[in-house]
């Protein structure tokens, strides 16, 4: 049976009042999703593949600032602050936001403390300079240029930025060219960051605040900045060093630690409107800035100022060019004061040079050598830090010359080359050497005299006598490998690994270019190069006692923890044949002291005993050899000599002419006197024990030099 439908019906339901209704609804039904879909799809394109006009508009939904964490402080091994950050804060502008120009710059000239024209200046300037970019961003729109919207001020100082493409299309169509050879930009965007004070002391922070609330000064704010204080003061500036406001330019100590003075970085997530202005935090987008560690430095402040007092007496007694000193603990290696003295004397000539093609010529060098034997020139053979102006630089970022220049040690390195003799049975401290009255002639025709000149020495007085004769002769009996093993032995031609930036490995001859004069020059301190802290560093093996003597501390910028073990590199000598040496230097520091360094006018003696060894070298001038009258003496000593604390070493720079004329210009009267005074000083400050009475009889006759 079918079914049939009546036309009449159907005409009669489109009629009926409920049919416009139910199209309506299935209009709605399907076409309300169907926008959804169509804006959700206008979104997504929107967020993932904006327009390029669209795309400059689009900025991050969430913004993160950096909280830049505290510094940890530098202290001395007594807790003395040397180093630390505290907070300032300065007065900036936006321009941009500025109302009443007059009220803002009265206002803040009398709560910062300037005048109104110095900053009056500053914020007209600014003013102007806004006005003349605004037009031209003008400008350029009604040409059809797109202008990206402004940027939100930084609040650092940043160098300018890369060329924008606009900049980079304006060049391509030809564009002028600034002072400094940069393309003009097509435009810039108006100053929104001007800084209008220094760091200001907390009354004029308050009258800052004060003046902003009273007055209502608009674009107005106080910027918190971080200020590293050097409270070491610039006796300890070169071992603490510096460190830019950026966290650049660091040097010394800053640079040794400089991660684990910086601490952790933190950081605040926060979302944005349309506008840029914050709205809410996020959970978990806050991270507090960890400190930095505090570190504690081996450099005792109280010994650094010690030192730096003497060492400029000595200088300025000297008329010398300058002076450096190195204090060492040879029990811990702990580095307790380094000092580096500059004395600027006028009219100093330049050091002679010569080029390339001139040192390739023989005759050359030597009539640039008998110019300057014969030149009663003074040279500067000590260089002042200038920046690339030519102006002083500031303390902390200066060469540190104790690490980083070397020097011909002369005769204060005859003890490490007597005890490897001695140690491998080349000679003993009793044997009889042939030192030909003082003056011989090497089997290669070299000249060599003495200070001491006697027909025969003991090989013990051979040291204490300071006698270059005997000590070539008994370099003779090492092998040139087993003499460059010994110098390298004591760590000579390889830098300490202290940490301080510039440090000098030195120079010794390596085997391959080792001649017959390097083994002879060797011998009495000449034709190698060292640094005064690696002199301290190897003297260090004779100032050990127990166990320790013989072997070498590693120098250490930091105090070691108490159960951290001495600062041992390895063994360099057997106990015994450093004690011996030890005990024949107790002759040379009581000869410097009876000629030199009397305790008192009354005769009343040092509280401290001390070994020693003076030297005195003259100055190379490659490749013309050695300048005449100018020399580098120096000393180095160990005390008390019973139970050795410290090691000071003391190199002074070119002894004036009137020393070069009464022939006072050697280690012993030059350098020793310092030394001397600074070890009593800094051992009656470390509280040590003053020494018993030591008996030195013949020996505290012995030449000096």
């Amino acid at each position: 049976m079918s079914t049939r439908t009546d036309p009449s019906t159907l005409a009669s339901d489109a009629d009926s009042p409920g049919a416009g209704f139910r199209v309506i609804a299935a209009a709605l039904a399907w076409g309300v999703p169907l926008l959804f879909l169509g804006v959700l799809g206008r979104v997504t394109q929107v967020q993932l593949w904006p327009a390029e006009e669209l795309l400059a508009q689009v900025t991050p939904r969430v913004t993160t600032v950096k909280e830049v964490p505290l510094r940890g402080d530098l202290l001395d091994r007594r807790g003395r602050l040397l180093a630390g950050t505290r907070f300032a804060e300065r007065v900036i502008l936006d321009p941009t936001l500025v109302k009443d120009q007059d009220k803002t710059i009265v206002s803040l000239a009398e709560a910062i403390g300037v005048s109104t024209e110095e900053l009056g200046g500053k914020i007209i300037a600014a003013m102007q300079e806004n006005a003349r970019r605004a037009a031209r961003i003008e400008e350029l729109r009604r040409s059809g240029v797109q202008i990206p919207p402004a940027p939100e001020p930084v609040r650092v100082e940043v160098p300018e930025p890369e060329l924008t493409d606009a900049e980079r299309e304006a060049i391509a169509r030809g564009t002028s060219f600034d002072d400094r050879g940069r393309p003009e930009p097509l435009f810039r965007y108006p100053i929104r960051y001007l800084s209008l004070s220094e760091l200001l002391p907390a009354e004029r922070v308050r009258a800052v605040r004060a003046a902003i609330s009273r007055d209502k000064l608009r674009g107005v704010s106080l910027e918190k900045r971080a200020v590293r204080e050097y409270t070491g003061g610039p006796e300890a500036a070169e071992i603490v060093g510096k460190v830019g406001w950026d966290g650049k330019h660091i040097t010394g100590s800053e640079s040794r630690w400089n991660k684990d003075l910086s601490g952790e970085p933190g950081k605040v997530g926060y979302v944005r409107d349309a506008k840029g202005a914050p709205l809410w935090v996020e959970a978990g987008q806050v991270k507090r800035a960890e400190p930095g560690k505090d570190i504690r430095l081996a450099l005792d402040l109280e010994v650094q100022r010690m030192v730096t007092e003497e060492l400029t007496a000595g200088v300025e007694e000297c008329d010398a060019q300058g002076g450096r000193c190195v204090v060492l603990d040879s029990r811990t290696g702990e580095v307790l004061a380094m000092v580096d003295v500059h004395r600027p004397i006028p009219g100093l000539a330049p050091l002679p040079t010569m080029t390339k093609e001139q040192a390739a010529k023989r005759g050359a060098v030597a009539a640039k050598k008998n110019e300057v034997y014969n030149s009663r020139l003074r040279y500067e053979i000590v260089k002042p830090d200038l920046d690339e102006k030519g102006r002083p630089k500031p303390p902390g970022l200066g060469r540190n010359r104790c690490v980083e220049d070397v020097y011909e040690p002369g005769s204060t390195f005859k003890p490490f080359v007597w005890s490897v003799i001695t140690e491998l049975g080349r000679a003993r401290p009793d044997e009889v050497f042939d030192t030909e009255g003082g003056r011989w002639i090497t089997p290669t025709g070299k000249p060599i005299s003495d200070v001491h000149k006697a027909a025969t020495m003991t090989w013990r007085d051979v040291l204490v006598n300071s006698s270059n004769i005997g000590m070539i002769k008994g370099a003779q009996r090492l092998s040139p490998r087993e003499f460059h093993d010994a110098l390298t032995r004591f760590g000579f031609g390889a830098k300490t690994g202290i940490g301080l930036g510039g440090e000098s490995g030195g120079i010794v001859t390596p085997p391959q270019r080792w001649s017959v004069f390097t083994h002879t020059s060797n011998a009495y301190g000449n034709e190698v190069a060292v640094t005064a802290l690696q002199m301290a560093r190897a003297f260090s093996v004779f100032a050990r006692d127990g166990d320790l003597a013989g072997t070498i501390a590693r120098p250490r910028l930091t105090s070691p923890s108490a159960d951290e073990p001495p600062g041992i590199v390895y063994r360099v000598l057997p106990a015994s044949i450093a004690l011996s040496t030890r005990d024949a230097m107790r002759g040379v520091t009581a000869s410097m002291e009876t000629k030199y360094a009397k305790a008192a006018p009354d005769g009343t003696p040092w509280k401290y005993s001390m070994f020693g060894k003076s030297g005195t070298a003259r100055v190379p001038c490659p490749p013309i050899g050695y300048l005449q009258h100018q020399y580098v003496p120096s000393f180095i000593a160990a005390g008390p000599t019973e139970a050795p604390r410290i090691v000071v070493a003391v190199v002074i720079d070119d002894p004036g002419p009137a020393r070069i004329r009464s022939r006072t210009y050697f280690g012993a009267s030059t350098a020793g006197p310092v030394v001397r005074r600074v070890m009593e000083r800094t051992l009656t400050y470390l509280g040590e024990r003053p020494s018993i009475e030591v008996d030195v009889p013949s020996i505290a006759a012995a030449p000096v030099e």
